[in-house]
């Protein structure tokens, strides 16, 4: 008999792991808003650590929040490559 947990656990990794990680992994990280830009359907953003490692972070507009520069943020998603640098495609990403 298997179930299924509405709640699954995604890993916590510091953002200057990202390069170590498996593209398509699912993570999650925490960092600053360094840079927002808005597009009709695409929110970019660029996430720091510290401000000694960054991220690229691409949502995809399904609802209305607030992300701000100076804000910190919860990330989860999946890494993908754009041109020989990763990036997260966001699934979710929570004020903090």
């Amino acid at each position: 008999m298997f179930f299924i947990s509405d709640r699954i656990s995604i890993d916590r990794i510091n953002i200057s792991d990202i390069d170590k990680e498996e593209l398509g992994k699912e993570i999650k990280i925490i960092g600053k808003i360094e840079r927002v830009f808005n597009s009709d359907k695409v929110v970019f953003l660029e996430i720091s650590e510290m401000k000694t490692e960054s991220v690229s972070v691409i949502l995809f507009k399904d609802r209305d929040i607030e992300l701000r520069e100076g804000s910190y943020v919860e990330v989860e998603g999946e890494i993908d490559d754009y041109n020989g640098e990763r990036e997260i495609i966001a699934s979710r990403v929570k004020l903090i």
